[in-house]
């Protein structure tokens, strides 16, 4: 049962992060729409993969295809603090599963809308698009990272430790399977409007799928953890529901768990879910590992995916050209930032020595601004090396996974179990935050280079 519940966590996570992934790896649809239209073009390969990089190397992108990452950034990251204050707030008055339906059900009205205007022709108002589209993406956000991120890690709180890394393991997956799903259609096909339909496409299929994996979730209940182990195993007669990871059957943790969307029955912790101090009293023990997670999170943000996919190779290589910001970029990171996640449930460090590693992450902004970013109006390129780039992406990438992962659980466990979920959606509030800094930060570095 164990590893139903940890895919059944994976799969939904995946899905709350999947929306915004693949609008960062549809970047060719996108530049697509927003290219130079002022000469004349062939129209049997102006949707091509090959004929916008061209005309982006050779012409240099427009402003809203330079800006296009750096602003899905900032718009999405405001989206989610918006779902995300509206999920912690929302947490003692709405169950869980309200808020997860609702979050679902706007990722699937932004995906129709979005599929639909591949059909449509924005040649003549590019501008109206852009807009458009950075409207849909907020919608999207504010339901999938802000809602239902916030609401799917507060619901791993209440299982042990292990199911909040399938959430966070999760949410790395995401990217690799957008980066894959990038490479997989620039394979099958160099039809830019195609690879976006297929994006989208997949996008809504993942949010019905999602949907059904977390109404399974809804029906079980939470595991019982170490402590309380022994006291239910001596009141079971059939213990063929105990394993080697510390639980017992879901029939037997029935009567000592109520339902995942049960109200709470007791009239005091009812007064102290209404009290500020409960929301104080979770920021002040978790909050060497929120200074991490939003630290970790605006460093990211600000290099990845608005620094790094400006990045081009210097290899004469037409083929490595053609797949480098698909692999170097977002694959690499993707994989990278799974890697980390994965080791971190093998390797757990002090508090303070993350925070360190958080803070010693900066040093990469910098570094990553030297590699051969284009276009590029007052500084120029002092690293143009493919392999030194890619070095500096795994670094981002593999500490972003461990430190957040690490620091997540640490904060989670840090409280009191009937205040996890709290703490979950109060987690999830400050990363979104944490990331629209970033993103922001992102954008203004784009702008000194």
């Amino acid at each position: 049962m164990s590893v139903k519940i940890f895919i059944a966590f994976t799969i939904v996570s995946i899905s709350s992060m999947f929306p915004n992934n693949a609008f960062m790896n549809a970047h060719e649809y996108f530049y697509y729409k927003l290219r130079n239209v002022t000469h004349d073009e062939d129209p049997t390969n102006t949707t091509s993969t090959w004929f916008i990089k061209r005309q982006i190397r050779e012409d240099a992108p427009t402003e809203l295809q330079a800006n296009f990452e750096a602003y899905l950034t900032v718009y999405g990251s405001i989206a989610c603090v918006l779902g995300s204050i509206l999920n912690v707030f929302a947490t003692k008055s709405l169950s869980n599963s309200t808020r997860m339906v609702w979050g679902h059900l706007l990722v699937v009205v932004v995906f129709i809308p979005t599929i639909a205007l591949t059909f449509i022709n924005f040649d003549d108002d590019q501008s109206f698009f852009f807009n458009l589209s950075m409207g849909l993406i907020s919608i999207a956000c504010f339901g999938s990272l802000g809602m239902m991120a916030g609401g799917v890690l507060g619901l791993s709180a209440l299982f042990p430790p292990k199911y909040t890394q399938a959430v966070m393991i999760g949410q790395s997956f995401a990217g690799v399977l957008a980066a894959l799903m990038s490479i997989l259609c620039q394979a099958v096909t160099s039809d830019v409007i195609l690879n976006g339909q297929m994006y989208f496409g997949f996008s809504l299929l993942m949010c019905f799928i999602s949907l059904a994996t977390y109404y399974y979730l809804t029906t079980l209940t939470p595991p019982i953890e170490l402590e309380d182990v022994d006291g239910l195993i001596e009141n079971e007669e059939d213990v063929q529901g105990f394993d080697g990871d510390n639980e017992v059957s879901i029939e037997a943790q029935a009567s000592h768990f109520p339902p995942i969307d049960s109200e709470i029955s007791s009239e005091n912790q009812e007064e102290e879910g209404q009290n500020w101090t409960m929301y104080t009293d979770i920021i002040k023990k978790s909050a060497i590992d929120l200074t991490t997670i939003s630290v970790v999170l605006i460093v990211t943000l600000a290099a990845y995916p608005g620094l790094t996919s400006l990045v081009h190779s210097t290899s004469r290589n037409h083929t490595w050209n053609s797949y480098f910001s698909a692999v170097a970029s977002f694959l690499l990171y993707n994989c990278g930032d799974l890697i980390g996640r994965s080791s971190a449930n093998s390797l757990r460090l002090p508090r303070k020595y993350l925070l360190c590693i958080a803070f010693l992450r900066f040093l990469l902004i910098p570094m990553i601004a030297m590699c051969n970013v284009a276009p590029r109006a007052h500084t120029h390129a002092m690293i143009p090396y493919d392999g030194v780039f890619i070095l500096l992406v795994i670094l981002l990438s593999i500490s972003h996974g461990f430190c957040i992962t690490n620091a997540t659980i640490g904060a989670t466990m840090s409280i009191e179990k009937e205040s996890r979920e709290l703490a979950g959606s109060i987690i999830s509030l400050i990363g979104v935050t944490a990331a629209m800094m970033g993103g922001v930060l992102g954008v203004l570095i784009i702008k000194l280079i």
